[in-house]
């Protein structure tokens, strides 16, 4: 199915009925109003407050790409303490989403003071949010992992595993990436014995090391002389490598006692889920995805033209072509655009299609209420 924007209104309803169901929704002034009277609420702490089954539902769906919920058991199986998963947990949930539960729609947004949660498709601006800190939201998680009810059991089962390829990986990146001279002096030398067959074979056989206690010990010896090297001469590498020093932090705590966390379940409850209203406001703050469009459209925006320019303008600016990421923090989120309009995809959500006449309006009000560019990008621009 498709939900389909209409073009009049800046902010329209959205909804995934059938048009002879469309009676059964607010107009769209009514949802415009709702919308508008959401964010002027002013902030009143508990002033709704979610049943913790919905909220379970987005801590456990809350990351928006795949093996989320295998990274984030993997920090719990190594026992950091509860600060650390709550600084991971900001870092995995980016963006938001869409769930539909029993109590109705809700949306969240993942900001920065913890995970945002309001009635509706909108909850980034939204002041009444009922706002989950990350360290509450860590705690929540730890409890559902004791009692078997945050990941399925094969997803539990093989999250070690998961976590040595992802180290593997990240170890076969930096070591491709090996200048001339790091390669004549035979840094990492024992990855060696894991060379030949691809990339996959290489990354599977290294991710089999280093479940071995004696070749985790000795490449964790080799990594950090490298390290020490590469921190006194960045020319090792062809190029600057940010998590060179989180990859030695890996090794290192591949030795560690892990905790072992089992389930009963296979599967975890079915929740229906939708692009929000932020995740698509967000997606076009990203411009035509041509460096520079930001500013140019911005420009455009702020001067006295009509809605038929402004339409002409985008579809000269967009042209044809797409993009994934294209909604913050979702890999295999998709936008495309063409003479008609802009599509957004994400996985396990009904897709969403705007006419151009739609995205101007939108690109309009974002602009109006200075939330097209963020603080930096908006202190670049002038």
């Amino acid at each position: 199915m498709v939900q389909l924007i209409e073009d009049e209104s800046p902010l329209p309803w959205v909804t995934d009925s059938v048009p002879t169901q469309m009676t059964m929704f607010p107009t769209e002034g009514e949802q415009i109003s709702f919308i508008e009277q959401a964010e002027s609420v002013a902030y009143t702490p508990f002033a709704f407050s979610f049943p913790q089954g919905d909220i379970d539902h987005v801590l456990r769906l809350g990351g928006n790409n795949e093996n989320s919920r295998q990274r984030v058991a993997v920090e719990y199986m190594k026992q950091k303490p509860i600060a650390d998963i709550a600084t991971f947990l900001s870092q995995e949930y980016v963006g938001g989403g869409g769930f539909k539960t029993d109590s109705g729609e809700l949306a969240a947004w993942y900001a920065e003071d913890g995970i945002h949660l309001a009635r509706g498709r909108s909850a980034q601006y939204v002041n009444s949010a009922q706002i989950i800190p990350w360290e509450d939201a860590a705690t929540r998680i730890g409890e559902l992992l004791e009692q078997g009810q945050f990941a399925g059991n094969v997803e539990l089962a093989e999250a070690d595993g998961y976590s040595r390829r992802q180290l593997a990986q990240s170890l076969w990146y930096l070591r491709h990436d090996f200048s001339e001279a790091a390669i004549e002096q035979g840094y990492l030398s024992t990855m060696e014995d894991f060379r030949g067959g691809g990339f996959p074979d290489e990354t599977a056989g290294l991710a089999e090391g280093l479940s071995h206690p004696e070749y985790l010990s000795a490449i964790t010896a080799e990594y950090a002389h490298f390290l020490e090297a590469y921190h006194a001469d960045k020319n090792l590498l062809r190029f600057r490598n940010r998590h060179a020093d989180a990859i030695l932090t890996g090794l290192q705590e591949q030795a560690l006692p892990w905790l072992e966390y089992s389930t009963q379940i296979s599967e975890l409850p079915q929740v229906d889920r939708f692009i929000t209203e932020d995740e698509i406001n967000a997606a076009l703050t990203y411009g035509s995805n041509v460096e520079g469009s930001k500013g140019r459209i911005y420009s455009y925006f702020s001067e006295k033209h009509t809605p038929q320019e402004q339409i002409k303008f985008l579809k000269e600016e967009y042209g044809w072509g797409g993009h994934n990421g294209a909604l913050p923090g979702s890999f295999h989120s998709f936008e495309n655009h063409d003479g008609k309009g802009i599509e957004l995809k994400k996985p396990e959500c009904v897709k969403v299609q705007m006419p151009w006449s739609t995205v101007a309006k939108r690109i309009a009000e974002l602009i109006r209420k200075d939330r097209y560019f963020t603080p930096q990008e908006h202190a670049k621009y002038e």
